[in-house]
């Protein structure tokens, strides 16, 4: 679907398409990404990955459309549906800025565009509004990142009591969203910073909003750095606790092996036919041996139940 809208008195408003100065693209058909294109001599390919969680962010320059200055930006967002996969949650925002006309994709099943509206900005430029959303979009990995420190908590202190499948399939699957977020997030820094050292653009943007946006970044990369080192000493907790539980199952089974092997080692003498055991000929011979050998099984559990191996 392609929406039109037009940027004057510092607001955003829909318009119709003779009126535009911004088009957005939200569940855009494959021909109307390449109708775009085609209208304003656009690379045939620009839009060709708006759904690919392995894009690669980038800033270029686009010569030779029918754009004056056009440029493009391309960075990963991150959906809120918490529920589909990370690889579904990163979706590629494609922004072609020139002169005259702003250009944003967002890819399929975006809601990113309706969402940013209901705030209340107000924009002087093209540029502070891509600023803009630069800043949300380095806030929604701020805000995943904040569910994903509640979910290293609970991996925590689970890792202290148990070491059950369920709660080894969400570490899983939480450092596997860390390790997207990551990648995604180191992609995205040299193409912003590439972006805000342009002079075309941070010249008229405000220098405030370039510190916002410098700040925004730093934070969401060092709470994924953090929060994925936080994982891997989650994951030897876990591996340390399966290893200690292991070994008091293998101290216990050992221990029982050795008590059940005294008695056995008693009946076992007193069973050999070779003649000359004592009590071989009387009727108590029998209780006397397993009496032995439950005496002695007794003393040799209290001896190990008291042995320190520390």
């Amino acid at each position: 679907m392609i929406s039109f809208y037009k940027l004057s008195d510092n607001t955003v408003k829909k318009c119709d398409k003779e009126q535009r100065n911004i088009i957005i693209l939200e569940d855009a058909s494959d021909k109307e990404r390449q109708d775009i294109c085609a209208e304003f001599a656009l690379p045939e390919d620009l839009f060709a990955a708006s759904d690919a969680a392995v894009e690669l962010t980038r800033h270029e320059l686009l010569p030779d459309t029918k754009l004056k200055d056009a440029v493009s930006l391309v960075v990963m967002d991150l959906s809120s549906n918490r529920d589909e996969k990370i690889e579904t949650r990163l979706e590629p925002v494609t922004i072609v800025a020139a002169e005259e006309l702003l250009i944003i994709d967002f890819g399929d099943g975006s809601t990113y565009w309706q969402d940013f509206l209901e705030y209340d900005y107000t924009f002087a430029n093209f540029t502070e509004l891509i600023g803009e959303l630069l800043l949300r979009i380095y806030a929604h990995f701020i805000m995943e990142l904040e569910d994903i420190k509640h979910e290293i908590d609970a991996l925590d202190q689970s890792a202290r009591k148990t070491t059950e499948n369920a709660e080894l399939f969400k570490l899983a699957d939480t450092e596997r969203t860390v390790v997207y977020l990551d990648h995604s997030l180191k992609d995205m820094e040299r193409t912003v910073d590439a972006y805000l050292e342009d002079d075309r653009f941070v010249d008229s943007m405000a220098k405030r909003l370039v510190y916002r946006i410098q700040l925004r970044q730093r934070q969401a990369e060092k709470m994924v750095r953090l929060y994925r080192d936080l994982l891997e000493t989650i994951g030897g907790l876990f591996s340390d606790m399966m290893d200690n539980n292991l070994n008091h199952l293998m101290k216990y089974l050992d221990s029982a092996a050795l008590v059940i092997s005294v008695p056995a080692l008693i009946s076992g003498i007193w069973g050999m036919n070779v003649g000359g055991l004592p009590w071989e000929k009387t009727w108590v011979g029998f209780t006397i041996v397993m009496i032995l050998g439950l005496v002695l099984a007794i003393v040799t559990a209290v001896h190990l139940y008291r042995k320190d191996y520390s």
